[in-house]
């Protein structure tokens, strides 16, 4: 491994930080399913659901403006 690849940075965009959180979420919620209480981990998992499928057709999701102020950028931009 030389230096030039241990030092290079990857660049996250808004894109992706948005799916890493949304991941996240379906991950914790399935895990409060699991573990916490059948009927509110299923709910939040298909409310998760819904905003997935909202933010495919507006390219729009709540985490955005949070994700913008931390730094994050549209590919695009």
């Amino acid at each position: 491994m030389t230096i030039r690849t241990f030092l290079r940075v990857t660049i996250v965009y808004l894109e992706n930080a948005r799916a890493l959180v949304q991941g996240s979420l379906v991950l914790l919620f399935a895990a409060i399913a699991y573990w916490v209480h059948l009927e509110i981990g299923i709910l939040l998992v298909a409310i998760m659901g819904l905003l997935l499928v909202q933010s495919s057709y507006t390219d729009w999701c709540i985490p955005d403006p949070f994700l913008r102020r931390m730094g994050f950028k549209k590919k695009l931009e």
